[in-house]
């Protein structure tokens, strides 16, 4: 559906529910209750604006959302591959975040463990590239054909350590 078909559909809607709930009310439920035209009809409308602000609310998301649809098209074919340590590899649209660091509470020096050398990192051999290909082959690596719409680390958070 397109993005201004929903945005008309979501005016008709908070039309409607204000109007429906306001006519309602003002002409059949309230008229046994209140007496004051005035009095009743500012019930009633009242009551038809609360509805039609939830009615906007929930429209502006209707209308504003992609709905699947995106930017930029899905490349199509292709090996996804993700051989590294704390590797990532996605083929197509990613819409969140992505981290492949340590993520944890605060921690002060004390409480870290006493810093080794680290042994030297195996050479992880890329694979071979195909046009199309989505390749993730490093430790904490990413690799994204398409848009990823997110925040996008690779390292540790603040407050967060890694031992």
């Amino acid at each position: 559906m397109q993005r201004s078909v929903r945005w008309v559909a979501a005016v008709l809607v908070t039309a409607a529910a204000f109007a429906v709930p306001t006519w309602l009310c003002g002409a059949v439920v309230l008229p046994p209750a209140l007496k004051d035209p005035a009095i009743r009809w500012g019930v009633a409308a009242a009551l038809g604006a609360a509805l039609a602000a939830l009615a906007a609310a929930w429209g502006h998301s209707f209308a504003s959302r992609t709905g699947g649809e995106s930017s930029q098209p899905v490349p199509a074919g292709g090996p996804v591959q993700a051989t590294g340590e704390r590797a990532v590899a996605i083929h197509g649209n990613s819409t969140g975040g992505i981290s492949t660091g340590d993520t944890g509470a605060s921690r002060t020096p004390a409480d870290l463990p006493a810093r080794q050398e680290p042994a030297p990192p195996a050479a992880v051999p890329a694979p071979p590239s195909a046009p199309g290909s989505v390749t993730a082959s490093g430790e904490r690596s990413i690799a994204i054909s398409g848009n990823p719409g997110g925040n996008i680390s690779t390292g540790d958070h603040p407050g967060g350590g890694q031992a």
